[in-house]
């Protein structure tokens, strides 16, 4: 069995090899979402998906942890919280967006059971997955993963479900919705999509104008984003702001 597709990159299986020795002891670091959901649907299918960032969780020493990766020229990034930090480094000379960077998107947490975390913290099954990163480099690391259920099953059927065993969903989940279904993924339960479209009166128009400006991006423009959000069974304009209003009412 192959790597993870991102570890194909020899720059970025360099980078996390580094990351791996730097690890203090008696803590762990887990990849967790969309890079492996991406690993696991290149394994099936050969396809690869747009690639950010790396979400991990990390549970141990977080300022010895830091301190490490800072020394590794990694560079604090946008978000610098008590819970949370970005760090990215460089993989070009001459860096100019975000896929010329590793980024990492740390979530520091007290709490061992990782699975429990997926189980309270992720939208969409098909991203139900941790990966300790002492097992990233290991040809079998598809085993090695802890998984929601459904997982692995809604990967190989391109499946959209939502994550029944989390109680509150987010209005960015909604135009994630909008992305996976243009990369081919087949759309959720109408009743799921209502879960989501509610959602949406939540949004600052700040996050609306990001989360709108991605989806565009992503699918190729405003007129492919509508016609997905017709096949979902939708005739609002979800990408007025106005309709976000509407839903506040």
């Amino acid at each position: 069995m192959d790597k993870p597709i991102f570890l194909q990159n020899s720059k970025v299986l360099k980078i996390f090899k580094e990351i791996e020795k730097s690890i203090p002891e008696k803590s762990q670091l887990f990849l967790v979402g969309g890079t492996l959901r991406n690993s696991v649907f290149y394994h099936f299918f050969k396809k690869t998906l747009p690639q950010r960032d790396y979400d991990l969780i990390f549970v141990g020493n977080r300022e010895t942890f830091v301190d490490n990766l800072r020394s590794l020229n990694f560079r604090y990034g946008k978000i610098r919280r008590k819970n949370q930090t970005v760090l990215k480094r460089a993989i070009v000379e001459d860096p100019k967006d975000i896929n010329d960077f590793v980024v990492l998107d740390i979530n520091f947490s007290e709490k061992h059971d990782i699975y429990e975390i997926l189980k309270n913290k992720i939208n969409f099954t098909i991203n139900g997955f941790a990966l300790n990163v002492k097992h990233i480099f290991n040809n079998n690391w598809i085993k090695k993963m802890i998984m929601l259920p459904h997982s692995m099953d809604d990967i190989k059927s391109r499946y959209l479900r939502l994550n029944t065993e989390k109680t509150n969903f987010f209005g960015t989940d909604f135009y994630a919705c909008i992305r996976f279904i243009s990369a081919g993924f087949k759309k959720p339960s109408g009743d799921e999509i209502e879960i989501l479209y509610r959602q949406m009166k939540k949004l600052p128009k700040y996050k609306f104008e990001r989360n709108k400006k991605k989806v565009f991006d992503y699918v190729g423009g405003k007129e492919k984003a509508e016609k997905i959000v017709k096949k979902m069974g939708l005739n609002e304009d979800v990408f007025s702001f106005g309709t976000i209003r509407k839903l506040r009412r």
